[in-house]
């Protein structure tokens, strides 16, 4: 299973309209769920707290990881494991998340606003589960 946590909530009514666009498209090829949990510190960490050990805990991060779209959709696809996708508020995240997450993913070396990233996960993610599915999309 596959979950994307977004830390507070979307300010543009466009962006977060478009989320929602490829959340629907997601559900019909596989399940992605999506959390919004609030911006304070303790909410974060509880949920951390909450979710350590049932699956790969992973930070959207320009610094992370980087991998092409092909790449990433084997490894979502392909692991047994359960994905949690951070995607962290204009604030990043809080300075005692430290050990507790795993590894941090780029979505690309360039910076983009939280609302950005979240929409350029959703998508990559529907790119995977339409190649997953045989869908056209990917090409």
């Amino acid at each position: 299973m596959v979950y994307c946590v977004f830390v507070g909530g979307f300010k543009d009514k466009r962006l977060r309209q478009l989320a929602g666009e490829f959340n629907q498209r997601l559900q019909r090829l596989w399940p992605v769920t999506v959390v919004e949990i609030p911006g304070k510190d303790k909410d974060i960490l509880g949920f951390i707290r909450r979710k350590e050990g049932k699956g790969l805990l992973i930070s959207l991060d320009a610094h992370g990881k980087s991998m092409d779209s092909n790449a990433f959709g084997k490894w979502v696809t392909q692991s047994p494991r359960d994905f949690y996708f951070f995607a962290w508020g204009a604030e990043g995240p809080p300075k005692t998340v430290g050990g507790a997450m795993g590894p941090s993913l780029s979505l690309s070396p360039m910076t983009y606003s939280h609302e950005m990233a979240r929409i350029l996960l959703m998508e990559q993610l529907y790119r995977a589960g339409a190649a997953l599915r045989g869908h056209p999309y990917p090409k």
